[in-house]
């Protein structure tokens, strides 16, 4: 027997080895599927439970006065929630409560709101909450007469007068103009209706300006006038003439023989 013909002998053996194998593997039954039990699968994550916390809305500046349009409710995992947060379901009138206070530190939006960073009308710090950095609060003595019989009111803008005798006369010169009305006596709302009569009156002023109504009202007596609601754009301000002590420049003026001071810009000194 030649070699080819073993050759051709020993594939032919392998094949039908390995078709021996194919058939015996098809003819065995698939294995058994196997039953996962209930008690043995995985149960499904339970769902997070949250509550509705107030946030701020948008950002908040420092002295900013808020409003309800300051404020949302925010969903806050129950995990997640702290004392002094407030809780939409305990404190449901928390937006209607706020408004109209006074934020003392900066807030970002979506910050979640603590009260004590909030001072409400009448509480105390208020005042200091409200007055713009760098300005003073300074109260003056008031009354009808001298308050334009009791129709200022707060937020209102006035120019403070001085009246001074002088020679068994009586001269008036401006301190400062444009001054913003913080509070007439307790009150510091403006949406009261009617006169505000007051004994005293609580102005924004700068530092400067704060020496020189404190000097006037040591002076002689202090009076406000109301300005126009058309006229009350920039801050106060001292007028022309009057330097940063509150002290108006004056210069002698001789007319027929006589000396007179005359005040720069403010009237008689």
């Amino acid at each position: 027997m030649n070699a080819v013909r073993l050759i051709v002998l020993a594939v032919a053996g392998v094949a039908a080895v390995g078709a021996a194998v194919l058939v015996r593997g098809a003819m065995q039954p698939p294995p058994p599927a196997v039953q996962v039990s209930s008690e043995t699968a995985p149960a499904p994550a339970p769902p997070v439970e949250t509550a509705r916390v107030l946030v701020a809305a948008r950002d908040i500046a420092p002295g900013e006065r808020v409003s309800a349009g300051s404020f949302r409710w925010a969903p806050w995992p129950d995990e997640a929630v702290v004392q002094g947060y407030l809780v939409r379901a305990r404190d449901s009138e928390a937006i209607e409560r706020l408004s109209g206070a006074v934020s003392r530190t900066a807030m970002v939006a979506g910050e979640p709101i603590l009260e004590r960073r909030l001072v409400q009308p009448g509480q105390a710090g208020f005042m200091a909450a409200v007055i713009d950095p760098g300005m003073r609060a300074v109260a003056v003595p008031t009354s009808a007469r001298a308050g334009a019989g009791g129709f200022i009111l707060p937020n209102d803008r006035v120019d403070i007068l001085l009246t001074l005798p002088a020679n068994e006369n009586f001269a008036t010169r401006t301190v400062v103009e444009n001054v913003r009305v913080l509070a007439i006596d307790q009150s510091h709302s403006e949406s009261r209706e009617g006169a505000l009569v007051g004994a005293t009156a609580t102005l924004e002023l700068s530092p400067s300006q704060a020496r020189a109504v404190s000097m006037a009202v040591a002076s002689g007596t202090v009076s406000l006038a109301l300005r126009s609601i058309a006229d009350t754009e920039g801050n106060a301000r001292l007028p022309e003439g009057v330097d940063e002590a509150g002290t108006a420049r004056v210069v002698r003026v001789f007319r027929y023989g006589e000396e007179q001071r005359v005040a720069l810009g403010g009237g008689a000194p």
